[in-house]
């Protein structure tokens, strides 16, 4: 009998139950873990046409399991910060589609291919997904107690009750001239599933949304792979631009606040990167 521990939202650092993608999670063995995943047809992303199972719900399902397993599973606490430095999906399919009825249901495999310890703390993850016959990622993360992080973000400012700049056009294309394509990130605060709960930085999912969508308008689908770094914090409110190379199936993304880079994604329309 499986020994399945159902989880809450706040295990996933989610604030409501509809925006949390992972219900339950089991352990397998020491660095190996089960975590039960349910993507609906019915989240917003997946409009107009809820067929394909967006790429950024499917990385939002490997982030949150990550979460989840190091909270609710191995006791991290839910005050613990994981910091994502490297975050990869690749989808099996030319695209992964949702049943004719009803959610994605999927039993993700979890492991946790190397844990680095910093005075016998956790202090990095290096996290392989599997989501048997549809994608796999990995992600890379460090992982900073409450103090640690604050005193890291001690200049931030952190989202307030005021809404400013709604924006319904994610990507603002400023000039294309062949290859090369410059473009604007427009930030929706009011948005429920990027800014479900307080946070002090531009949402990582959100750039690598953004790199997808640039990707899908592109060719049409989206890209079975796409891997996004994140060097610096995005701030907010801040103008982050946009600038992406073209390849035959692919993208090269850069996003820079300020002259500084916060973020570099890549995209291909095939399976690679394995």
């Amino acid at each position: 009998m499986r020994q399945l521990a159902l989880i809450d939202s706040s295990a996933a650092h989610r604030s409501t139950r509809s925006e949390t993608l992972v219900w339950a999670i089991e352990r397998s063995t020491e660095r190996v873990w089960y975590a039960d995943v349910e993507i609906p047809r019915s989240h917003w992303l997946c409009h107009p046409v809820p067929d394909i199972v967006p790429v950024t719900l499917l990385a939002e399902a490997f982030r949150q399991a990550g979460l989840a397993i190091c909270v609710a599973g191995l006791g991290m606490g839910q005050s613990t910060h994981f910091v994502v430095s490297t975050m990869t999906v690749r989808v099996e399919a030319e695209a992964v589609r949702f049943p004719r009825f009803g959610a994605l249901e999927g039993r993700l495999e979890v492991t946790f291919a190397d844990i680095g310890y910093r005075k016998g703390v956790p202090h990095v993850l290096d996290v392989d997904y599997v989501l048997p016959g549809l994608a796999s990622g990995h992600v890379d993360a460090r992982i900073l107690a409450d103090g640690d992080y604050r005193m890291l973000r001690r200049n931030a400012r952190p989202l307030d009750d005021e809404v400013r700049g709604s924006v319904t056009e994610l990507i603002h294309v400023l000039r294309r001239e062949g290859d090369h394509l410059k473009a604007r990130l427009g930030v929706n605060e009011s948005d429920p599933f990027f800014f479900d709960h307080p946070v002090d930085h531009l949402p990582g999912m959100l750039l690598l949304h953004a790199a997808a969508r640039v990707h899908e308008d592109e060719f049409g689908l989206p890209p079975r792979f796409l891997t996004i770094g994140f060097p610096a914090f995005g701030e907010f409110r801040l103008q982050t631009d946009i600038e992406v190379d073209f390849t035959p199936s692919g993208t090269q993304s850069l996003f820079m606040q300020n002259g500084r880079m916060i973020a570099t994604a890549a995209t291909d329309t095939r399976r690679t990167g394995a």
